[in-house]
Order: C-alpha cells, then structure tokens, then sequence
C-alpha cells in the first residue's frame, strides 16, 4: 500500500492556505470561466498564477477544472485560456467534455488530463474509452460500487480518484437536466439551483401520499472508516468536494483524513475516530452516509428533515416562555456559537447571550440548564442542535496563515576566522549553498558562538520554511556582522525557493491535426422512442423508425425497430446491431463493428464532440437539450466547415425530458421496499414541487429511477428551420401519453413538416432550452 494523494477543494484563496496548511497533496480549482462551481469565489487569471506558484513552492499539486459543457462559439476562449493555464505550470486540467478532452490531448501531448466526475464513468468499458483517448485519471462517479473500482485498478492502467467526503448530487453526475429545463440554470454549466434541496411530496395516481419533505435531497459523504480499503486496491487519490464551502470546513475534513491516513501506515500514531467524526460533523453534515462506493442502502441515502446543516445535538427545549427558551445542554455553548431548535418549524440564530441560573454566563456545559433569547414560539421537547462551534473554528484558524511553517529544513552553517561563511540548507529534496562575499575576521571581542550563530540563522519569518535541524561548525573565534549572516540566509532560501518553483515540465502546444472519419450519409428521417410497450401498438404500422428501450419486450417482425440500451452500465451489455447507446462504454465495447446512434445524454453541445463519436462509430448523433436555438441552427454549418464532412444530426422535437436518472428512489424510500419492487410499474408516481408542478417517476428496468420534466418538450413551431440547417433526423419521444393523444401528436408532426404549427394549448408544453 501506498498513501493516496489528499485532494482538496479551493473556492477561494483562504481555502487554499488552509487545505495546503492542513497536509492536502493536491488542491482543485477554477478560475472565473468554465468551471463547474460558477457560484464559487474562483480565481482570476492573475490570482491562479499567484495560486500556482503558492502551492508549489509548498510541494502542493494545483488541479484546474475546467469542467463544464463548451459549446462551439467557446472554443477559442477555451483554448487561448488553457494555453495561459499550461504556460504557467498548472499540474493538471479536469475536464467534462468529451471533445474538448480529445481536442486538448492533441494540443497538449503531455499535460496530464483528469476526467471529471461530471464525465459519469463507472464501468471497465468507459474507464478504459477514456484512457484510449488520452486521460491520465479517472474521477469515477460516486455510485462506482468498490467491486468495479478493483476491476479498474486490476484492469487497466490508469490513475484513480474517487470522493471520499463532502455533498453528493442525487442524480448520476453530469446527467442531471433539472436546473437547467426548470430554472434556466445549467448543471452542466456550473449553474446548479439545486431543485434537488427544495421539498417534494410524492403523488400516486393523482393522490398525495407524503407530506412535504426533502425526497431528493442526499446525506453527505463520509468514509473515514473505509479508506483502507481504498488504499488496499491502490486507488491514487481521494477527493473532498467542497468549493463552495467555507475555509474551516475545508481544513478539518483535510486535517481529519489526513489523521487517519496516517495512523493506518504508523501504529505509533492514534487517531480517535468518534472525535474526527465530530469535528467533521460540527463544520457541516446533512448527516453522513458511507455512500454507494461501499454498498450503502439506496433508502438510507436521502436525508428527508432537512436540506442544510445540521450541526450536532446539543440539547433539548424544556420550557418556552415569553420569547426565552430554556434548553437542558449535552454539549457545551458559548456566545457567538450558532444553533438551529428543530420541532414542529425551525428557528436559527447566533447566540448573543446566556443565562443559567438566572446569572449572565459566556458559557455553558453538558447538562447545564440554560435559557436564551428567541424571537419566534419554539415547541417544548424540539431538538437543540449547535450549527457553529466557534471554539473549533478559533482552533483551525492557525492553518489559515499564508506562512504557516510547512517545509523543514537542515542546515549546516561553517563559521570560521579567514574563511567565506557558508549556510547548506536541504528539504530532503534539494540542497542548495551559499557563501559569504568576505572572509571572517578574527573577533577582538564577543566573538561570535554556535548559540548566537543558530539564532541568527534559523530566523525564517515569513516564509513557509523552519529550520528543525541545524549543525554549526565555527571555530569559536570569528566576528560575524549581523548582516552577514542575515544576505547568507536570504540568499539560500532564494535559491531554494526558485528550485522548488522551477517548472515541472516542458510543456509542447500543437495545433491539432483531425483525421478524415468517413459518415455514411443518411436520407431524413423521424424517430420515435418507445417506452411503454402499449405505445408500440398504437405506432407499428406507421412509417416511422422506432427506437424501443431494451427492457421492452418486441417481436422480431417490427422490422423499424432498433433496441436503446440503458443509460446506466455498471456493467457493459453486448451490442450485435445498429444501437442507440448513451455512454461511451458502449463505443467502446462496440470497436465501430455496428453503426451506434449516440443519445442527448453525451451532452454533444460542440462539434469536436461530435466528431469524437463519429470517429468511435457512431453514425447518428443527437445534439445536447441544452443548445439554444442559435447553437442548433448553426450546428451542422459549423461541423461541415470544420471537418469537411456531412454529420448526420439528430434532434429531439417533442417529449418529457429525463430530468435525473438516480440510483436513489423515492418511491423504495416512502415504501420502505427493497430493489425492484416494480411499485413504479403498478402505479403512475410523481413528485409534485412547492410550486405544484409535477415530475412523472419512470425506472430504467434496473431500479434507477427516471425523474421527467413536468411538461412535454415540443419543438413543432421550429421543425422547418431544424430541417433546413441541416439537422437529419427528428425525434418524438413518448412516455405518459395515452393512445388518443399520440395520434393527435403524430398528426401534428406530420404537418409540421410542411408548415409551422403550435399544439393546442400550448402552456401545457415546453420549449427547453431553445429560445434561451
């Protein structure tokens, strides 16, 4: 076994120092374009080349995310900013895109390329996609189950990263459509709303069930306890998500992790596992789950009270009465702490004083009977929960000093009458030497001693270097001006600081070069997809092609029938024909035997995506839902101009956009039922927001569940001009309709192909992201 890398979150610079302060290896950030936290304090150009530089003199590998969908008008942006990024040493770039992860390894032969866990990697297949086309490291996807990791590591020869701490998205990562179709805010743009925080009840054929509660709202990762196993199979780095989170959070989690690291590769060193946990939970928790890595219950995922902090219980309300509140304490409180009463409503404040037994006190203790100001009625017998310890944060303050001592030394000073002086300073790594401009003189009194010498010579101030270990060598007899001593010293640090801030690679910029990918051309045509077999009826006798999920059962004879795998593959199915596929496992596996048509769900939103598809086999491409109506229209100009060839385009015109896909389900969690209680396929579910929309729940045919946009999705005013910019194929997807209204969608489509039209009633309908 071997350490894994700490890799910690930097959403600002006081982030920064505290991880690097605290023992991370490694931090991940972004700058003020393209990364997946847009909310984030993030850098200027200015401020990440302050920040590398930072950080590598400290040892301390800097990760930029670059980690958002890009769309064709970015590009240039994109590329003259990672040029910049690449000039000034960043260690390494996390990326999300598909084509832009294709287009940088050409431009960049050996700068190292993370894929981001919005890439949704989690089988063998996809892993080993994703190292074929240039990746160095793997950020899986937090449902990766610990069995598919040791395949990986035993498997294919790549860098691991996993998250190991910190906020867990609901749905699959980067597959998540809901901020971006609901509230015209990208996920995959770094925009989230988090509509998965705000309540939902949960609706069964029309009749509410629950009242409402947080349903998609996840507990917090926590695997203290679990990194051994971790360190067993030889995963290389363990991440903590957290840029939008303050400073001590960030520290702790390091400092925590760190802890026991440590203790499992030194028995002398102890960690006490509870108190970790505690502090940790005192920074921030929704609770802690262990998450699916280590096969956690899908029900006991979700953490339904609340979607924020929670603190630690420190009590419980006995009394209340004209606005004080009386609360018997299982923890200590101080003034300025902060503290949340949950009962029948929540009330959160700052305390701003503390009486017990009727005397002003600044703190209190477990068992202590205290009261406190309240502006709102609290019920008797709510919970007491501390929110902010301000102890712990005055004691993590320490790591927030941008010279907090973090690189040791050796010295060797030689002081002695008719020489140079000479300071030899080494960090282990490098030695550097210095040597005074004049030769010592013979002291005619106080000469200088080792003790005055050592004093001298081990001042570092401001500076991240101490002295821990020094070996004067004088004769006892010299005079040493002061400032001898002190250029001696300054230089050698100078030195070691340009060497430990020296590049680290010679990096090649190359303009890339694409090979010709032949696509056979394909007449127009328009698709519907299948997803109830009852629809199949309604349909079969019409003209067009069908694309019918894979766990819907057909007969042989429905010739226009082409079978649509799964969206989730934890483990690759076998491709033997023409198929509709959504990861780039399935290209993989596919080794362009089978012409594929690739899904919305590759998030195709530039054409250097596409063309990577194309090059893996496919021969259909759907365009993202995310392209605004500008984007689409220029499309296939843009790829024709490009690539010299004709892409064949898809685009979804109508249907209910999937939403989520999440592994989580909270049908199972209302229920309590275990996996496949096929619920969902006796009963129509959906979940009805504070607003009263309501979100159709669909599974997937293995218990993932489908959550689908409120409203169909209808393009039909704007099928001509699709068409004539190029777009070769259209899509209806069908999900909750009945019999009678397919017939009317069908007939409208027809004649949208001729002239534009709008459905009836049209405020039941959507129109995406298309005119945004």
């Amino acid at each position: 076994m071997k350490k894994m890398e700490i890799l910690a979150p930097a959403g600002s610079m006081e982030s920064l120092i505290g991880a690097i302060n605290a023992g991370a290896k490694a931090v991940y950030l972004a700058g003020r374009r393209f990364g997946a936290r847009a909310y984030a304090a993030n850098f200027s150009d200015e401020a990440l080349i302050e920040v590398i530089h930072y950080a590598h003199l400290r040892g301390v590998f800097v990760y930029v995310a670059v980690n958002t969908m890009i769309f064709n008008d970015e590009i240039d942006e994109l590329i003259q900013y990672t040029d910049f990024l690449v000039s000034h040493d960043v260690d390494a770039l996390i990326v999300q895109d598909l084509g832009v992860m294709h287009l940088l390894r050409k431009r960049y032969p050996n700068l190292d390329l993370h894929a981001s866990t919005q890439a949704n990697a989690h089988s063998l297949d996809q892993v080993r996609f994703l190292k074929e086309i240039g990746i160095n490291r793997v950020v899986l996807a937090r449902e990766t189950p610990l069995d598919v990791i040791k395949q990986i590591k035993k498997q294919i020869d790549i860098e691991i990263e996993v998250f190991v701490h910190g906020a867990l998205c609901v749905c699959f990562s980067g597959q998540c459509l809901m901020s971006s179709m609901i509230g015209g805010r990208s996920g995959n743009r770094g925009e989230c709303a988090q509509p998965c925080r705000l309540p939902y009840a949960l609706i069964k054929d029309q009749k509410v069930i629950t009242d409402n509660t947080y349903l998609l709202s996840t507990k917090d990762l926590m695997t203290l306890e679990y990194l051994n196993e971790l360190m067993e199979i030889g995963v290389e780095s363990i991440k903590i998500e957290g840029r939008m989170r303050k400073p001590e959070y960030v520290i702790q989690s390091v400092l925590s992790y760190k802890r026991v690291m440590d203790a499992i590769f030194d028995e002398n060193q102890k960690v006490d596992m509870e108190s970790e946990k505690d502090k940790l939970s005192r920074v921030f928790n929704r609770e802690f789950t262990k998450g699916y890595m280590f096969d956690e219950e899908k029900k006991l995922i979700n953490h339904d009270i609340r979607p924020n902090h929670m603190g630690v219980k420190a009590g419980e309300v006995i009394d209340y009465r004209q606005n004080k509140v009386t609360i018997k304490l299982n923890d200590s409180l101080r003034i300025n702490d902060g503290y949340r009463i949950i009962g029948e409503n929540d009330y959160g404040d700052i305390v701003s004083r503390i009486l017990k037994n009727q005397k002003l006190v600044t703190e209190a203790y477990p068992n202590d009977v205290i009261m406190l100001d309240v502006k709102d009625k609290v019920e008797i017998g709510s919970i007491f929960l501390k929110t902010l310890d301000q102890a712990l944060e005055k004691e993590l303050e320490i790591y927030l000093n941008p010279n907090y001592k973090t690189i040791f030394l050796h010295a060797v000073i030689e002081a002695n009458v008719g020489y140079p002086m000479t300071c030899l300073l080494s960090d282990g790594i490098y030695h550097v030497k210095t040597t005074s401009q004049v030769s010592l003189e013979l002291a005619q009194t106080n000469a200088a001693s080792k003790e005055s010498i050592t004093d001298q010579m081990s001042k570092l101030g401001n500076t991240p270097f101490a002295i821990i270990d020094i070996d004067v060598k004088t004769d006892g007899q010299c005079f040493i001006p002061v400032k001898v001593m002190n250029q001696l010293r300054r230089d050698a640090i100078d030195q070691l600081t340009q060497l430990r801030m020296q590049k680290r690679k010679v990096f090649s910029i190359i303009e890339p070069v694409f090979e010709h990918v032949v696509i056979k051309p394909r007449d127009f045509e328009s698709v519907i997809k299948i997803t109830h077999e009852n629809q199949i009826d309604v349909i079969k006798d019409q003209s067009y092609q069908l694309y019918i999920e894979d766990r819907i059962a057909y007969g042989k004879d429905l010739k226009q029938a082409i079978p649509m795998l799964k969206r989730i593959q934890m483990r690759q199915t076998k491709i033997d024909q023409t198929t509709v596929v959504h990861e780039v496992g399935s290209l993989y596996l596919n080794q362009r035997k089978y012409p594929l048509i690739t899904s919305e769900f590759f998030n195709v939103a530039n054409i250097y995506t596409a063309y990577l598809l194309f090059l893996y086999g496919a021969n259909v491409v759907t365009l993202s839902l995310e392209l605004s109506r500008s984007r689409s229209l220029s499309f296939y100009q843009d790829y024709v101009n490009k690539f010299g060839q004709k892409p064949n385009l898809q685009y979804v015109v109508y249907g209910r956009p999937e939403l989520m896909i999440s592994k989580y389900c909270p049908i199972q969690k209302t229920f309590k039922t275990k996996d496949h209680c096929l619920l969902c396929e006796k009963n129509q579910y959906e979940l009805k927001d504070r607003v009263g929309m309501r979100f159709p729940l669909i599974h997937d045919g293995q218990c993932n569940i489908r959550i689908m946009h409120q409203k169909p999705l209808n393009l039909f005013n704007y099928v001509i001009e699709l068409k004539a910019s190029g777009i070769q194929s259209m899509r209806l997807d069908l999900t909750t309709e009945k019999n009678g209204e397919i017939q009317d969608i069908l007939k409208t489509y027809e004649k949208s192909l001729i002239h534009p039209v709008m459905m009836k009633e049209p405020s039941q309908y959507s129109l995406g992201r298309y005119l945004k």
